[in-house]
């Protein structure tokens, strides 16, 4: 189900998604990917992409820095290009080849993006994400829309394929994740908190069900 944030701005999220370098890498993407993904998609960074600027939108960010935060949302898991671990780096790098041959953007818009694409890197333990910039807290919150989404158990279980381990492995997994995980934007609580919660409880009732 369409959440009513990615309806109500929608019109927006079409124009900044037709900016040259965003829509040059979702090209690369749809061409370039792994087949073997079945998560880290073309279609999982449009959707990272649309919920980050309706997410940074609903809280009145202002025109340019959503623009900003639509191509770091459109690169951060474009490494995957080249290799799976480690990517965030080559997605920033990729980003930053893309921004300076366009022209339009200046060093500390470029630098940037290079901090909310390394901000979205999984940290081994503590709480899940740190936070290194002004606009990371809406891109974080996009690229883990899913744990307050109702599709919440589909997309799981492409990441399980994806990291070819067995759904259960893969809820325990979730769990840690969700209790490490806090919503960093207003807009990401208010969206996505309540749903949340309703994965966890959904989660919990699954693993205790297997034991």
């Amino acid at each position: 189900m369409q959440l009513a944030i990615l309806t109500e701005q929608e019109d927006l999220i079409t124009q900044i998604k037709g900016d040259p370098v965003i829509a040059s890498i979702h090209l690369r993407l749809a061409s370039s990917l792994d087949p073997s993904l079945t998560y880290h998609t073309k279609e999982h960074s449009d959707d990272v992409t649309e919920m980050a600027i309706a997410l940074g939108a609903t809280d009145q960010l202002d025109e340019h820095s959503l623009l900003l935060l639509g191509i770091a949302a459109a690169y951060h898991d474009a490494g995957f290009i080249e290799h799976r671990t480690e990517h965030e780096i080559i997605s920033a790098d990729l980003a930053e080849y893309a921004m300076k041959s366009d022209g339009r953007f200046s060093q500390n818009d470029i630098e940037l993006i290079r901090r909310m694409i390394l901000d979205t890197k999984l940290q081994p333990d503590g709480p899940s994400h740190a936070i290194s910039s002004r606009l990371s807290a809406w891109l974080v919150d996009a690229d883990l829309a899913n744990l307050g989404r109702s599709n919440f158990l589909e997309q799981t279980r492409l990441l399980a394929n994806e990291l070819n381990i067995p759904m259960s492995l893969m809820l325990n997994e979730s769990l840690a994740l969700m209790n490490r995980h806090q919503w960093h934007s207003r807009a990401g609580e208010m969206t996505l908190g309540k749903q949340k919660d309703l994965n966890k409880a959904t989660v919990l009732s699954m693993i205790e069900s297997t034991c």
